[in-house]
């Protein structure tokens, strides 16, 4: 075999394509990527209001999101009552809502790349409202649950990567880390806001009413983003019809993209399971008032606010200080996810008061920051005229995990006797997947280097920049 020939060939870590050698390699800039966009973005003040304006709208589009997911597990009890479900029936329900979540996430990926995605939006939002609507209806039973569940969870499955798509339309690589996770906190910023005011309608207006005015929100969102909502130069439709595109196997092959998805698919188990499950644990077996569990169940997701932005400021001051993407995003984002599990451990071991709800606060929030870290690694990665098929497929796959951990989770708690044993077997269940899913994003998330490799496998030509070897 030829010297050539040995080089051309790759690793799944390295892309598929020549491993980078030596201390400087050539890769292409976003400035390449846009240099034939007809309205290349300008630093002006006016754009960056206008990008902080669309960021601030889809944060309220997450936590619409989130408030749409958690109304299942805050009327838990009553819905349970009311339809006399066993804990595997109740937990079916919330895993439903994962069956088309990760098909409609790669399909809406790819329609992104080709179609606005103003329009993408209202659409899901649209279909979000309808099945919400459709449980505050009376009759409305166990077979509209289940129904209006899987096309909720099918119009969601694209909503952060399709939201992430959008914001870094208005951002260079460098900067995205900080709007990614400020859309991160929208689910939490939902679920703190929501939870509370939600308990109070099902305690004092049944749970359908909590369904209703979920439904409502969504539509007053849709007149706010077709008023103030847009794409901005950073879109696929900005990129020049020359750009780069890479083959599409090649690119979720990567070990960014596998390690992402390890600590991903952890997180969004946690988060599943969280959202279905965690009201009624408090309630179940710490014995709080649903009023009370839903305090603390907003207090998780105070918490996480803090956390998340703190985690995505300090990966944006790594990356604007010269340390590698590897570092802003690989170490620190695993190294979230592996602090969560360590405290999920200790959840079901810290007895009760203030050494409980602190393993509590820690377990179910440093985690969820990954989500915003994985987004950036995955668009830095891809072409921007890829970019939202990989993140809706790099979401989707994660995603999967929605699918398993509540129904799972249910069906330990029916096995294991009681509602304290079920519960601990299935948290220690959870935080083991995180600990090893962190641990292989902080070993295999290396955004830059993988760039590299896939532009290295492309022919020579295109606009390019020098990377050293720090920056790998």
């Amino acid at each position: 075999m030829s010297q050539r020939s040995r080089g051309e060939q790759g690793t799944v870590a390295d892309c598929g394509g020549p491993r980078p050698r030596g201390r400087v390699i050539r890769t292409r800039t976003d400035g390449a990527r846009m240099a034939s966009t007809a309205k290349p973005p300008q630093p002006d003040a006016s754009r960056s209001r206008r990008a902080w304006t669309v960021v601030v709208l889809l944060v309220l589009f997450m936590m619409i999101n989130f408030m749409d997911k958690a109304v299942l597990g805050l009327a838990g009890d009553h819905i349970r009552a009311e339809l006399r479900l066993t804990d595997t029936e109740f937990g079916s329900i919330g895993s439903v809502f994962f069956l088309l979540f990760s098909v409609s996430g790669v399909a809406v990926g790819f329609l992104a790349d080709r179609l606005p995605v103003r329009w993408l939006l209202v659409g899901l939002v649209a279909v979000w409202s309808a099945s919400q609507l459709a449980v505050a209806l009376p009759a409305a039973g166990l077979l509209t649950l289940m129904v209006t569940r899987v096309t909720l969870g099918m119009a969601e499955g694209p909503a952060l990567a399709m939201a992430n798509h959008t914001a870094f339309s208005w951002f260079p690589d460098r900067e995205r880390a900080l709007p990614s996770t400020l859309l991160a906190t929208g689910g939490a910023f939902g679920v703190a806001l929501g939870a509370p005011a939600l308990a109070a309608l099902i305690t004092s207006a049944g749970w359908r009413s909590a369904f209703l005015a979920t439904g409502l929100l969504g539509v007053l969102w849709v007149a706010l983003w077709l008023a103030k909502g847009g794409e901005g130069g950073y879109s696929a439709r900005g990129a020049a019809a020359d750009g780069p595109r890479f083959p599409f196997l090649r690119m979720i092959t990567c070990g960014t993209v596998l390690g992402g998805l390890a600590a991903g698919f952890a997180a969004y188990w946690s988060m599943a399971v969280a959202v279905t499950w965690l009201p009624q644990y408090l309630q179940r077996v710490h014995g709080m008032e649903l009023e009370r569990a839903s305090l603390v169940t907003a207090a998780t997701q105070v918490v996480g606010i803090v956390v998340m932005l703190s985690i995505g400021y300090a990966s944006t001051r790594m990356t604007r200080a010269g340390r590698s993407s590897r570092a802003a995003l690989g170490y620190l984002g695993g190294a979230a996810v592996v602090l969560s599990g360590a405290a999920m451990l200790l959840v079901t071991r810290s007895g009760g008061g203030a050494a409980f709800v602190a393993v509590l606060m820690v377990a179910y929030t440093f985690g969820n920051a990954f989500f915003g870290l994985m987004q950036a690694a995955a668009a830095e990665l891809a072409p921007v005229r890829q970019r939202g098929a990989v993140l809706g497929t790099v979401t989707a796959l994660a995603s999967l995990a929605g699918a398993l951990g509540p129904v799972l989770t249910g069906a330990v708690v029916d096995a294991a006797g009681t509602a304290e044993a079920g519960f601990r077997h299935a948290f220690d269940l959870g935080a083991a997947l995180m600990i090893v899913g962190g641990l292989l994003a902080a070993a295999f998330v290396r955004p830059a280097r993988d760039r590299a490799a896939l532009d290295a496998a492309r022919p020579a030509g295109g606009g390019s920049r020098a990377l050293t070897k720090g920056q790998i």
